[in-house]
């Protein structure tokens, strides 16, 4: 008898919908972080209003307190808020500093020093700004290393009571501030949008399936398949503030929780206007760019370009045209492939298309 090759079936995970407002707060915060086009206004005013002095103390919020979410699901960020005020800030730092190593282990080469031991790590200093430096050189997301921001990190690192009181006074400012009125003014909005997912029928769809339709992509992000090879449950948290952006939020105990914006999916049978215009919004941003449009005109001559192409042909440095780029992807106006380790871009005419008669239907 021939051997059979057993095809196992594929990956299927619970897909559910949820508010998540300890999630979806945290998330904005992040947003802030980020020099990307694209998100809501909301995050560029935000932006626009904190101090130099804030927006450090908002970047090291952001890279200490996701892990204290512990992946519960919390009523509201205030719930959130007064389990943090119960933790013990020497053991808050010492989970902090060994996810921290954690990192370091997974960058090191084999070539390179030992990592180093908590108490080694922080009694130098230098040795701290170094390794921090390199791991996100060795990261390559273009975020400009701050030694202002990380000297604070470290100084509060060797304090674990002011650090534990500057991250809950920050997050409680941020609240009080930019948040509050923001979430209870877009509420009803993201309720609509975990109301329209409902409606969809996600059965015998594999997890990818699911997922590629749900964040209405061709294609995962690049690692995506590996980091999702083990998830039993995926929550999608609906944004207002995201765009057409994706961000994976929380991965524990076999659960992920991905952060997108809210809209109204193809093949709802709910119709929301404030809906319909965050989606408008959200598309029509992206093309209220000349550089973008630039690149849409040349892929409208050429069947598809490489990135090389379109840096040499519109003179844009690689961050310019990584960033213009993976705007017009992720908003589904270019398709995006890889041959022989490089990126080309095709124009997705169905997009283009889909576009305009959204805007015919909003008007009418």
């Amino acid at each position: 008898m021939a051997d059979l090759e057993f095809i196992a079936p594929p990956k299927i995970a619970t897909i559910t919908f949820s508010l998540e407002p300890a999630y979806n707060t945290v998330a904005s915060l992040q947003l802030i972080c980020e020099d990307l086009s694209g998100f809501s206004e909301w995050v560029h005013q935000t932006v626009s209003d904190l101090s130099p002095e804030k927006l450090i103390a908002n970047s090291l919020v952001c890279g200490s307190v996701p892990i204290f979410l512990e992946g519960k699901q919390w009523t509201s960020f205030e719930a959130w808020m007064d389990y943090l005020e119960t933790l013990d800030p020497v053991e808050m730092r010492d989970r902090e500093v060994a996810l921290f190593l954690e990192k370091v282990e997974k960058h090191r080469s084999d070539e390179q020093d030992p990592v180093p031991s908590q108490e080694e790590l922080l009694a130098d200093r230098e040795l701290f700004l170094s390794i921090v430096e390199s791991i996100m050189a060795q990261k390559g997301k273009g975020k400009v290393f701050n030694r202002e921001e990380y000297e604070l990190d470290f100084q509060l690192l060797n304090d674990p009571p002011a650090r534990k009181d500057t991250l809950l006074s920050h997050l409680r400012e941020m609240w009080d501030v930019y948040l509050e009125k923001d979430w209870a003014r877009n509420l009803p909005m993201l309720q609509e949008s975990i109301a329209a997912f409902e409606t969809l029928d996600f059965y015998e769809k594999s997890t990818t399936e699911a997922m590629l339709q749900i964040i209405d992509r061709d294609q995962l992000p690049d690692g995506w398949d590996q980091k999702f090879e083990e998830v039993e449950r995926i929550i999608f948290i609906p944004s207002a503030h995201i765009g057409p952006f994706i961000l994976l939020i929380d991965l524990s105990n076999k659960t992920a929780r991905l952060v997108f914006g809210a809209r109204v999916p193809k093949g709802a049978t709910i119709a929301s206007p404030a809906l319909q215009r965050t989606e408008l919004l959200m598309r029509l941003n992206t093309l209220a760019d000349e550089t973008r449009l630039h690149i849409l005109e040349l892929l409208t001559q050429e069947d598809e370009l490489g990135a090389k192409d379109i840096m040499t042909q519109l003179d844009l440095s690689q961050s310019a045209a990584s960033r213009h780029l993976r705007q017009l992807s992720v908003t589904g106006y270019l398709i995006e492939g890889r041959r022989d380790g490089a990126k080309f871009y095709r124009l997705n005419e169905d997009r283009v298309k889909d576009t305009t008669e959204a805007i015919e239907a909003f008007l009418k």
